[in-house]
């Protein structure tokens, strides 16, 4: 007699797909900045988290971590003028960014190497 297996290719098929769902979904979650107009971002191999922000024009300062293995920036952009960034920041290392922001959106990306074609991007969208 052979015993079949696919009940359990059936849940581990599920599992993954609830995993793969909540994964996404969580992409696309846009982080509001509070009171203290700070934001706390963190770069590594190749992402910026949070991906969306949203903000209320005004100073705004962004404290910068990098996680990653590599050397990675944060700068601010809009239309590919760049209004403010970090310098190179070391693994392990950390920078802080305060800039002035019209309403608009802007692009925060590390704009070393080929980190922004890699998916090192997100979308910083501020209004009045």
């Amino acid at each position: 007699m052979r015993r079949t297996r696919a009940p359990n290719r059936l849940l581990l098929t599920g599992t993954v797909s609830v995993a793969l769902a909540s994964a996404i979904a969580g992409c696309s979650h846009t982080v509001p900045v509070g009171a203290n107009r700070t934001l706390q971002v963190a770069l590594s191999e190749y992402r910026v988290v949070p991906q969306r922000v949203q903000a209320k024009a005004g100073q705004l300062t962004l404290v910068v971590e990098n996680d990653g293995r590599l050397t990675h920036n944060l700068a601010i952009s809009s239309n590919g003028t760049i209004v403010g960034q970090t310098p190179p920041i070391p693994p392990g290392g950390g920078a802080e960014l305060t800039v002035a922001l019209a309403p608009g959106t802007y692009l925060m990306s590390s704009t070393l190497f080929s980190d922004q074609a890699l998916g090192e991007y997100g979308t910083l969208a501020v209004t009045r």
